[in-house]
């Protein structure tokens, strides 16, 4: 991916712009996040074609074909405006390299390899074929291998098959791509399905021999043998399959069979959220491909604000590649506009009116436990610090509720950077809360300090794929965890680790499934299954009997609490006692009511101290004293970075009086070390936690019972 050029746009609707994926003869591609924080392929039509009717014209044919074909293996798109000025399409992005890069990389597919790719691509164009479209354009560079299967790509040729559809293209023009184009699209003739068809048989051939069925050499040579010679299949060594190509590869389009004839002769499973069907290095290519995308690099800034300069730097220490890019400046733009031209101006305080501190968090909506517990355990750093004597100033807390939904935590960011008073603000409590209001609390250089929001995604997709200069994440991130459970399998002897992500997790569930997929190699084999957010929790059972077919002998399941309890009792009834995990998302009590029994011995590590450790047993028994109840997920946490907003203020100002500035708070804040209760609180330049420590948790009786630190810190 390249940096966005300073000519670029930021946004294309809904979609906040990141870099370029590339450029070509009709217009550029951009990677985007969309609103609910998902990443997308944005092609938009270079404004010096936007004007021609024909390009124009065959733009809006692409959008409206792509979004005819209803296919898991084919792109969805997101959205488009092909009547916009720079007309645009955006579709999902696939984190995975082209089949092209592949095999160029990693060489030939195994047989069964092959199998399941063309009867996947079979069905893909099953779809597109049933849409009265076709695509014109089957290739190894428009195939996505990703960690849940294959993906077709680019409608950008695709035309309908309805003879009264008017031809965008001129006679005598041959439209696709030479070595993988059809006779009858060598020879500019009309084509059909079966041109698709063709087509796929030169993409397997490839996929099976590294080669061109027609060979290689100038356009106009590989036009010639593709019209007048039999393709070069001997290296394909399956008879059958053999057989199958030299038919898609016939000359004349009616000796062909369709695709769906493809699909059902290749008796192959197509892949259910596995990708045990690729050989070894093209796996560790999609997992590190992947990986990649988990935290994307920095992008130029247009403008530069003068009054927080940062200088790019490195972390002290890499525990997991998790891919950022250097901490770059970045302009406040609109969220400060707004707040200067606001009509409720919220006025100056006043010298003797406390400091307040804003809580953002989810009170009501489906993270309420993390976001309530926060809230307490906030309130009481507040309380302890005004019963101080001598202290220099009174502390308040100001909390906006956002209930876990994007648009009201939108709001409620505006109304607390909006406030005069409020010197820094707690959370949000999740990714989504997080990847809509960071842009607001940036732009006003607010301090932010999370305690629960730890995906490696989100601060760098809020500001347009840079790093925020007031965003601190002050708990370890939760790709840590994925990579010390890897670790910690690996310290039990376990040679074959059973994977099971389950979409029904969301985006931070997902990415540890990439960052675990990409840590286990080399350290242990893997079986990696995915399964979709809508599956049903009985859909979980023969999944899982399939992972312990293969030989696995450790066990990690990352999802949700609820249906981890399915998993559980499905291990628990086949008698599996190997290692088993969960991810700190389904460390709940749902999984150890769902489970049962079948919870006993699930371990967990978590980025947050629980409240029978010995580190938080003073802060548990006020905490017990305060609130009639056990601290929760967090609490520990936010009374901490309660704490440590507290200590920078007093360090900033002693005697009280002139409140500091954000933005003296938040370089205030980057240079703090703090000792809490739960952690020690100092931020690398990346403002993220230098000292990286885990709690392991195992069920023990019914409850998750503590079993210690790991500090992954290092030197």
């Amino acid at each position: 991916m390249e940096r966005l050029l300073p000519a670029d746009p930021s946004r294309l609707g809904d979609n906040r712009l990141l870099g370029r994926l590339g450029a070509g003869g009709m217009g550029v591609v951009y990677l985007a996040r969309t609103g609910t924080g998902d990443l997308a392929a944005v092609k938009v039509i270079q404004p010096e074609y936007a004007d021609q009717a024909e390009f124009r014209a065959r733009f809006r044919r692409e959008a409206s074909s792509a979004g005819q074909v209803d296919s898991p293996w084919v792109v969805r798109v997101l959205g488009a405006d092909t009547e916009a000025a720079a007309p645009w399409l955006a579709t999902t992005f696939v984190p995975g390299p082209a089949l092209a890069e592949a095999v160029a990389a990693c060489g030939p597919l195994p047989d069964r390899a092959v199998r399941v790719l063309g009867k996947v691509l079979a069905r893909a164009l099953t779809a597109v074929h049933e849409a009265r479209l076709v695509h014109r354009d089957v290739k190894p560079g428009n195939v996505l291998l990703a960690l849940d299967g294959p993906r077709l790509i680019d409608f950008g040729i695709a035309r309908p098959t309805a003879t009264d559809e008017t031809e965008l293209t001129s006679d005598n023009m041959v439209v696709g791509t030479p070595g993988f184009l059809s006779p009858e699209q060598a020879r500019a003739q009309r084509v059909g399905a079966a041109s698709d068809v063709f087509s796929l048989g030169c993409v397997l051939a490839y996929a099976a021999t590294g080669r061109l069925p027609f060979g290689t050499g100038a356009a106009d040579a590989l036009l010639y043998r593709t019209v007048h010679d039999e393709p070069e299949l001997d290296g394909v060594a399956d008879a059958e399959l053999r057989a199958l190509l030299g038919r898609c590869l016939a000359k004349e389009p009616e000796q062909r069979p369709t695709a769906a004839e493809v699909d059902a002769e290749l008796v192959e499973d197509a892949p259910a959220g596995t990708v045990d069907w690729l050989p070894d290095p093209v796996v560790r290519m999609i997992a590190e491909r992947s990986a990649e995308m988990l935290a994307l690099p920095g992008i130029e800034p247009t403008e530069v604000s003068p009054e927080s300069p940062e200088s790019p730097g490195h972390s002290r220490r890499r525990v997991l590649a998790l891919g950022s890019g250097a901490a770059l400046l970045m302009a406040g733009g609109g969220a400060a506009l707004w707040a200067a031209l606001r009509d409720d101006d919220p006025g100056t305080p006043t010298a003797s009116s406390p400091w307040v501190i804003g809580l953002h968090a989810d009170l009501t909506g489906p993270l309420r436990e993390s976001g309530r517990a926060q809230e307490r355990g906030a309130r009481l750093a507040v309380e302890r610090f005004n019963a101080r004597k001598g202290r220099p100033f009174t502390l308040a807390l100001r909390t906006e509720d956002d209930r876990g939904e994007p648009a009201r935590a939108v709001r409620a960011a505006r109304r607390l950077t909006g406030a005069a008073d409020v010197l820094a603000v707690l959370g949000p409590t999740g990714y989504a809360s997080t990847l809509a209001a960071l842009e607001v609390y940036d732009g006003a250089v607010m301090p932010l300090l999370t305690v629960s929001e730890l995906s490696t995604r989100a601060a760098q997709a809020g500001i347009a794929g840079t790093d925020p200069r007031s965003y601190f994440r002050a708990a370890t991130l939760s790709a840590y965890g994925a990579f010390a459970t890897v670790t910690a399998l690996g310290e039990r002897g376990v040679g074959k680790l059973g994977l099971l992500g389950d979409r029904a997790g969301g985006l931070v569930g997902m990415e540890s499934v990439l960052v675990t997929s990409s840590a286990a190699s080399g350290q242990l084999e893997l079986y990696l299954r995915v399964v979709p957010a809508l599956a049903s929790t009985s859909d979980l059972a023969p999944v899982t009997d399939d992972m312990l077919s293969r030989g696995v002998d450790g066990f990690y399941y990352i999802g949700t609490p609820e249906r981890a309890a399915a998993v559980a009792r499905t291990l628990a009834e086949r008698n599996f006692t190997g290692p088993r995990y969960l991810d700190d998302a389904c460390a709940a009590e749902a999984f150890v009511s769902g489970a049962g029994r079948a919870a006993e011995g699930w371990q967990v590590l978590t980025s947050y101290i629980g409240p029978d450790a010995a580190p938080v047993s003073a802060f548990a028994t006020a905490y017990r004293k305060r609130y009639g109840s056990a601290p929760g997920p967090w609490a520990a946490e936010a009374y901490d970075v309660t704490r440590l907003l507290a200590d920078r203020l007093t360090a900033l100002a002693p005697k009280g009086g002139k409140r500091p500035t954000r933005d003296r708070l938040t370089q205030a804040l980057a240079a703090a070390r703090f000792t809490g209760v739960a952690a020690t609180y100092a931020f690398d330049d990346q403002k993220r936690m230098k000292q990286q420590l885990l709690h392991q948790y195992r069920v023990q009786n019914g409850r998750f019972a503590y079993a210690g630190a790991r500090d992954l810190t290092g030197d």
